[in-house]
């Protein structure tokens, strides 16, 4: 049958879809508003145009997830092929064509033509297309609550530094009894934001804080009296201070409440419990990295693994000039849990510790070693969820031999 090629130019509101036949005819060319009845009328109209052309339809799409959700779950649930386009990969495709312009229609086009190239591109070594497929159900659900708690996290640190500030700038003296990332300094600061107050505290009313016990209540009792804040700015701190302590709280207990549930789902994927055999490396660290890997049988080999990751640099050659690169639009949250998955298990494995230790003789820096030895995991991940098998130590391997 024919191949149709198709483009989507995606929106916040509304989605500019064209069709092209062989010969670059427009078949289609209309904007799809971000409505379910909206997509399911254009799926009705597309299986029409195969019906009519005795063609196939396959879309290119510029950028997965973001505001094409759910519109490319829909295509795909409804038997259509998706390729993810790199949007600099356009932009390049585009600035061939040497217009100036630009706007949805042109783009949607200039994707349906780029996709009539996939047959002549070499696309495991360019990777110009990246066909979408149908992540499962669990892997989805570990994958929106990872990233929502990275977003939560990034959140709570930037608030914290804040609060930070503002207790360097009236009461830097308060950071004697914890850091802003400390439950029981931050419901110290939500019950008494005001430092005038702080003479007047006693023993039994630190008691009654949740989280303080006898032993913190009496340094902070001790301390009190040499505690200095500029008096005349106290009252205006205040309400910054109680603002920012109760954010930062509610953010942790946010954070503990969505690694419960990771947890919680991770039980159930078969993959999660895999990575946890590897000692060290938790629920938590394995749903993030599960949820953001999907399905394994997307990548070829560990290399490919490995560069989205971000634990393996590519090559930067030109002439007699022979470097490599590090992947800079890799998965940032899957780099993140390979380095700390990394830091954990040179702790509790002693091939980890040994490769750790031989990179650092070698003079590397810290994170310069936890890099390569994530880039070594990713070998061992990669054929841990090929083969559907636990991790096995050598020592392990050898005793069975």
């Amino acid at each position: 049958m024919k191949s149709l090629p198709g483009g989507i130019d995606i929106g916040s509101e509304q989605h500019h879809v064209i069709i092209l036949n062989e010969e670059d005819k427009i078949l289609y060319d209309r904007k799809v508003a971000h409505r379910f009845s909206e997509f399911h009328q254009a799926i009705k109209e597309f299986r029409e145009i195969e019906a009519r052309e005795k063609g196939v339809i396959t879309f290119a799409i510029e950028g997965k997830n973001g505001y094409g959700s759910p519109f490319d779950r829909v295509l795909i649930e409804n038997g259509f092929t998706l390729y993810n386009v790199d949007n600099l990969k356009l932009k390049r495709f585009r600035e061939v064509f040497g217009a100036e312009w630009r706007n949805d229609r042109r783009d949607a086009r200039m994707l349906a033509k780029m996709l009539k190239l996939r047959n002549y591109v070499e696309a495991e070594k360019e990777k110009a297309f990246v066909e979408v497929g149908k992540v499962p159900l669990v892997k989805e659900k570990l994958k929106l609550l990872s990233r929502h708690q990275q977003i939560l996290i990034r959140e709570k640190v930037r608030i914290q530094n804040r609060l930070r500030k503002r207790l360097l700038e009236i009461c830097p003296d308060i950071l004697r009894f914890g850091n802003t990332d400390g439950k029981k300094l931050l419901r110290l600061l939500i019950k008494y934001p005001n430092f005038t107050s702080y003479q007047k505290l006693t023993l039994r009313e630190l008691l009654l804080i949740k989280a303080i016990g006898k032993k913190q209540a009496s340094l902070i009792l001790a301390g009190l009296p040499h505690l200095h804040y500029t008096e005349e700015l106290a009252s205006t701190y205040e309400t910054i201070i109680s603002s920012y302590a109760r954010r930062i709280l509610e953010l942790k207990e946010e954070i503990e409440m969505l690694d419960r549930k990771l947890k919680e789902i991770g039980e159930g994927s078969s993959e999660v419990k895999r990575l946890r055999s590897i000692t060290g490396v938790g629920t938590k660290l394995s749903s993030r990295l599960m949820g953001e890997i999907g399905d394994i049988n997307r990548f070829k080999n560990e290399r490919q693994l490995a560069v989205y990751c971000g634990v393996a640099c590519i090559d930067d050659d030109s002439g007699k000039r022979k470097e490599t690169k590090v992947v800079y639009k890799a998965n940032k949250i899957c780099k993140a849990t390979m380095i700390e998955i990394a830091g954990c298990t040179i702790r509790y494995v002693s091939e980890s510790k040994s490769y750790y230790a031989k990179k650092r003789a070698e003079g590397k820096e810290h994170n310069h070693a936890l890099r390569c030895l994530a880039r070594q995991l990713i070998k061992v991940i990669f054929m841990m969820l090929k083969e559907d098998r636990d991790y096995i130590l050598k020592d392990e391997v050898k005793k069975a031999a």
